[in-house]
């Protein structure tokens, strides 16, 4: 049996993949390297104890894909490439070469009790809640959970799974932050904006893995289907290292597609820490409103606050000054996936049966999505640049500048009040636009996953001009096409995308919600190819890895 065995080679920046020709004396054999594994026989203890016998130890168990989470030295590699217990392999994404200490040690700290007060939230009316806003959160699906209530308007899945649901975790942590209303908690971790509907579109599964031509046809979805579900925000924690000009990067066209469709673009700095330029692509876009994280230092007042360390500093590679504000973004609690592959992996975070601990820009970007929520709930109709300006106007300055913070730390009490009273015209764009007509390989930067782009059983990396379907991707033609129902039908993502019900007509009684986590049923996979789907041939990633910030 050949099996499609993929391990992880170290660079400077990042973790390239190599598959079953990897040479183990690449990486010193002393190093010890965390690996998912999947099993070949899940009901028997073979996998684990070849694991013991070479020198490692399992971690975790990771039942969403029949295996374990472990660690073992990098001389062990080899025997177990060659074991039939062995199905699949990758690295879990923790293996790091800078400076910035990985988000996953945040886990064992308290978690943030203050930011809703630090934000000026507990100062809104409580008749501004974000209702009759809409926010799609472009992440890894959703989990059904009380926090919700009946405000997920539907579920959209870009990948194989075709249901929706998170078995990865980071996205319903996200939707959490947007628009949580704390029915678990007594209120004490509801989100930004507890009354808005929630869209949830998945271009991840159970690892994380995505690709930017995934991404662009999810937002390609939310154009083509903006008036149908009424979507006036979209909240965006994807990203890459890309270098790309701005002027003519896919991703920077189609958030400047979006935005100029009247839709507010809330995306992440990036958590790529000091030093300048780098800012994650699309966030480096002049357009859209980028968010960085800030250190509260368990304080309300804002005289301490301080830019996170891991938080990526401008300006853009481009000179374009980001972030543009800052929000929390340190053990932020949310909505919990259980059974998810960072529930399981990252026990720490687990904050009861029901919440999880967060840190990154990813959960800053959630955070200040439903803060832009909230403003459009106060004052219907303000077009995306009236909404940017209205929250960098009101962000409190910190003292690290704009490099770091931007205009400061957003701020919803005031947000809301200008709205209200007194709304700026909107500012006319002066920035080039982007084009859209670069490579689309170079707009993944070091973010390349892998698929089975032949058939053949083994992963092959998603590498140069092709989508991953495998397909020519020809920008400039691409940037050309209009996005409408028309050209969205003929489109070979209009028969992969999967749209569910969401639960916008039903009320779920608390007593319905015992035991339920994930859903099982997301197992119910449909390929991308004609080849055999199979979730080995993604790349494997933590929370903290380079797609999502």
């Amino acid at each position: 049996m050949r099996r499609a065995f993929v391990i992880a080679t170290c660079t400077a920046s990042v973790l390239g993949i190599a598959t079953s020709g990897w040479t183990p004396s690449r990486v010193s054999d002393d190093v010890p390297i965390r690996l998912i594994i999947q099993e070949s026989a899940p009901s028997t203890p073979a996998a684990e104890s070849l694991v013991a016998s070479l020198g490692g130890r399992v971690l975790s168990q990771l039942g969403i894909v029949g295996g374990f989470a472990a660690v073992l030295p990098t001389s062990a590699l080899t025997d177990l490439q060659r074991s039939d217990a062995i199905a699949y392999a990758w690295p879990d994404g923790q293996v790091r070469m800078s400076d910035t200490p990985g988000l996953e040690e945040y886990d064992v700290l308290p978690p943030n009790r203050v930011w809703q007060d630090a934000i000026g939230l507990d100062e809104v009316g409580p008749e501004i809640t974000g209702a009759g806003v809409t926010v799609a959160v472009l992440d890894t699906g959703i989990t059904r959970r009380l926090d919700f209530g009946n405000r997920v308007t539907a579920r959209v899945d870009l990948t194989p799974d075709g249901d929706g649901y998170d078995e990865y975790g980071h996205g319903t942590h996200m939707a959490g932050i947007v628009g949580g209303d704390g029915a678990r908690s007594d209120g004490r971790w509801r989100g930004s904006a507890p009354g808005v509907t929630l869209l949830p579109v998945k271009v991840a599964s159970w690892n994380g893995a995505t690709d930017v031509s995934v991404v662009l046809a999810a937002m390609e979805w939310i154009a083509v289907h903006r008036d149908e579900y009424g979507i006036d925000i979209l909240s965006l924690s994807f990203g890459t290292d890309s270098s790309q000009d701005y002027e003519i990067d896919p991703l920077d066209f189609a958030v400047e597609r979006l935005w100029n469709a009247g839709v507010v673009i809330v995306a992440a700095a990036g958590n790529r820490g000091e030093g300048g330029s780098k800012i994650d692509k699309p966030g480096d876009d002049p357009r859209v409103i980028t968010v960085g994280a800030a250190d509260l230092h368990d304080t309300v007042g804002t005289a301490d606050d301080t830019v996170a360390l891991f938080s990526s500093r401008g300006p853009t590679q481009d000179g374009v000054a980001k972030p543009d504000l800052v929000a929390p973004g340190i053990t932020i609690v949310s909505q919990r996936a259980p059974g998810s592959t960072i529930d399981a992996m990252r026990p720490a975070a687990r904050l009861g049966k029901h919440h999880f601990k967060g840190t990154g820009t990813s959960q800053s970007t959630a955070m200040v999505a439903g803060v832009a929520a909230l403003v459009l709930d106060a004052a219907p109709g303000l077009s995306p640049d009236q909404v940017k300006e209205i929250l960098l106007t009101t962000a409190s300055p910190m003292t690290e500048g704009v490099n770091g913070a931007g205009a400061g730390l957003v701020n919803a009490e005031r947000a809301v009040d200008l709205a209200t009273t007194a709304p700026p015209d909107s500012p006319p764009p002066t920035a080039t636009p982007s084009t859209g007509k670069g490579s689309i390989d170079s707009s993944r930067g070091n973010t390349k996953p892998y698929t089975d782009l032949d058939g053949d059983g083994d992963p092959e990396q998603v590498s140069g001009e092709i989508d991953v379907l495998g397909s020519p991707f020809d920008s400039t033609a691409w940037a050309a096409r209009p996005w409408n129902a028309t050209a969205w039908a003929a489109s070979p993502w209009s028969t992969l995308t999967n749209v569910s019900p969401g639960w916008m007509s039903t009320v779920w009684p608390p007593d319905s919600w015992a035991g339920l986590g994930w859903d099982e049923n997301s197992w119910t996979a449909k390929s991308w190819r004609d080849a055999d789907w199979n979730p080995g041939n993604w790349t494997a990633k933590s929370w903290r890895a380079a797609a999502w910030n």
